[in-house]
């Protein structure tokens, strides 16, 4: 192959792999929707635009409270602001620095995402990752205004009850790992990956028996 056949096809690599995370990124919004069509079932006096918003804040509040985001929300609640509401989250995930953290999965969305720079992270062996761990962090949300509400009543009680993972950086190998269990599809942590704003070409997937699903019987037989 030549130079400039080499060059051509790095540059249809590069091409591909944008348009993947592109992709990635309006699934992502289009999950974001959905939840807050669902959301605003509940809260008919609730305007379009406002419960976008809302649900945008519960899901991955670094987004909207992002500086960004932050100047211009009330702005965002009128109906006719949501485009440009979606393409400003588009672009927070484009643009900024990529996070760690703890995240949750519902409803085709990471929600009750926790996520911070990398120089916010805690420090741990030759790792990075986030400040809150999954129960500490489950108890707030069900404090105060109770995002957990979101959530139906059988899903709200243990931290577990819906799929969860944790995003950690590695100092030595450059590599962030999206963290897992037995319920979550590729698809789904690419959704994860594009909340984090992680370069997909330094992300890798890995299960953790820690976030499995599993049946007593099945942790049983794990440690026999």
């Amino acid at each position: 192959m030549t130079e400039e056949e080499e060059m051509k096809s790095s540059i249809a690599e590069v091409m591909k792999m944008l348009y993947k995370e592109s992709a990635i990124r309006k699934d992502l919004l289009d999950a974001l929707v959905l939840f807050s069509e669902q959301e605003r079932k509940k809260y008919p006096d609730w305007r379009k635009g406002q419960a976008l918003c809302s649900c945008a804040s519960i899901a991955f509040p670094h987004v909207v409270n992002s500086k960004i985001l932050k100047s211009d929300a009330d702005c965002y609640y009128d109906d006719s602001k949501i485009q440009e509401f979606l393409f400003a989250v588009d672009d927070y995930l484009t643009e900024s620095k990529p996070r760690v953290g703890i995240f949750w999965f519902y409803n085709g969305l990471p929600i009750f995402v926790h996520a911070v720079p990398l120089d916010e992270g805690v420090h741990y062996d030759k790792a990075i990752t986030g400040t809150k761990d999954h129960a500490e962090y489950w108890e707030e949300l069900g404090k105060g205004a109770n995002q957990l509400k979101v959530l139906p009543p059988n899903l709200r009680e243990e931290y577990f009850s819906i799929p969860r993972g944790r995003v950690v950086y590695h100092e030595e190998t450059g590599l962030f790992t999206i963290y897992h269990g037995n319920n979550l599809s590729e698809r789904d942590l690419q959704k994860v990956a594009a909340v984090f704003c992680l370069p997909s070409l330094n992300v890798r997937f890995e299960k953790d028996i820690h976030y499995c699903d599993l049946s007593d019987e099945e942790w049983e037989r794990m440690f026999r």
